[in-house]
């Protein structure tokens, strides 16, 4: 498995998911990358090839997560299933103990993430009051339990094409819509996110009501999530133009009118916090 495949397969995902896995269990273990060779019996360019996905070679792998890493049982069997993924396979499920933590992993090693969504702000770009608004009962499929954050990271480059839908939609009611929608415009006016709304009337042009592509050591791995998570491979060599995002591309609105929605959205939620503070008139 080479970088420059013409058609991945499910075990190309596999790779760049469980070695965005192995770098950061090295690195928590402090272990330097000689130092995994030397419990593996290889050499230092195959150890970083593994963690940057170029080559996936089984037994090293397991020998890294079952006996050197001290990967919690539950989690070690999740891998146990991804690692039985074939060649066949076009799509790679992650749905065992620790896959939001494995997701992380993926989006703090990307370079660049493009997210289109019409369900819910992606987790790297919320508030904490819109997370816990999510939450109400404990558990949502778009909330990670306490691990390894989803943020964005030091010169990561981050597009979020968002449905006009959630401009309206009251997650944890005016205030928090109001303070996570202004989070928005700040990232997006220091230049840590470019936001292009896409109009509801364009539906979901991807298929999908959430979707993200993630360039991680020069692959695109698209991520559909939900209760679990499904990876799917792309390759950006071969790939003149990407058909999904291009055309969420040309559904989206320009980035100065996506703006000025985004401040006019915010601005209602304002009003509408000021008219419930507001106490009653006396007649």
């Amino acid at each position: 498995m080479t970088t420059d495949d013409p058609m991945p397969t499910a075990d190309r995902a596999v790779a760049l998911v469980l070695g965005a896995y192995l770098r950061h269990l090295r690195v928590l273990k402090g272990w330097h990358q000689k130092d995994a060779a030397l419990a593996l019996g290889c050499s230092i360019s195959t150890v970083s090839r593994l963690e940057q996905g170029v080559v996936f070679m089984h037994g090293h792998a397991r020998a890294l997560f079952h006996r050197h890493y001290d990967v919690p049982k539950a989690c070690a069997r999740a891998v146990d299933h991804l690692l039985s993924v074939t060649n066949l396979s076009t799509q790679a499920g992650d749905i065992g103990p620790g896959w939001h933590d494995r997701l992380a992993l993926c989006e703090q090693q990307a370079t660049a993430i493009a997210t289109y969504t019409a369900t819910v702000i992606p987790a790297p770009l919320r508030i904490p009051a819109y997370e816990r608004a999510l939450v109400p009962a404990g558990t949502s499929a778009y909330s990670a339990p306490d691990g390894i954050p989803r943020q964005i990271t030091k010169g990561q480059v981050y597009t979020l094409f968002l449905d006009s839908s959630l401009l309206g939609r009251p997650v944890g009611g005016a205030r928090v819509m109001a303070q996570q929608l202004d989070h928005l415009l700040r990232l997006a006016w220091k230049g840590q996110v470019g936001i292009r709304v896409v109009p509801t009337a364009a539906g979901a042009p991807v298929g999908d009501a959430f979707l993200s592509r993630l360039t991680l050591h020069g692959n695109w791995l698209y991520v559909r999530e939900s209760l679990g998570v499904v990876y799917t491979p792309g390759v950006p060599v071969f790939a003149s133009r990407d058909r999904l995002f291009e055309a969420v591309t040309a559904a989206a609105l320009r980035v100065d009118q996506s703006h000025r929605l985004l401040v006019q959205a915010r601005e209602r939620w304002r009003a509408q916090e000021q008219s419930h503070d507001m106490p009653p008139t006396v007649p």
